[in-house]
């Protein structure tokens, strides 16, 4: 297989499978060196074309409603990643560390963006109240 060819096979497996699977993994499919799959990865952007994936077709309107959804598309896929990568054994303890520590900053965000759409939510009862004075 042509390295251009590879290239092209290794992204379409990255986001056809969402990000979970690891440069090592994608290295050994492809019989390529790890650090070789991290290149193209970052050179290409794979990260930003995954995510633009998951977001969907970017709207004119785009309501808060639909950034909130977006968000939540967003921080499940992070939460996949995470768990995909917490089902391997041969982690190390640091691995694991990092992991945990992903996995509270994404509670963080949910917190964030849920406090968020309280706010917003109830800054709309009080402008619905006004209209009845």
């Amino acid at each position: 297989m042509k390295k251009n060819n590879q290239r092209k096979s290794a992204e379409e497996t990255f986001l056809n499978d969402r990000g979970r699977i690891t440069n090592r993994d994608l290295a050994i499919k492809l019989g390529v060196h790890p650090a070789t799959v991290a290149r193209w990865k970052k050179k290409d952007d794979w990260d930003l074309k995954l995510l633009r994936s998951v977001g969907g077709d970017e709207q004119d309107d785009y309501s808060s409603q639909d950034a909130y959804d977006t968000d939540l598309r967003h921080l499940h896929l992070l939460n996949e990643r995470i768990d995909s990568y917490l089902k391997k054994k041969d982690l190390l303890p640091s691995e694991i560390l990092e992991l945990a520590e992903a996995k509270f900053h994404i509670m963080g965000c949910m917190e964030i963006i849920d406090a968020g759409m309280k706010h917003e939510w109830m800054h709309g009862l009080e402008a619905d109240e006004t209209d009845f004075d």
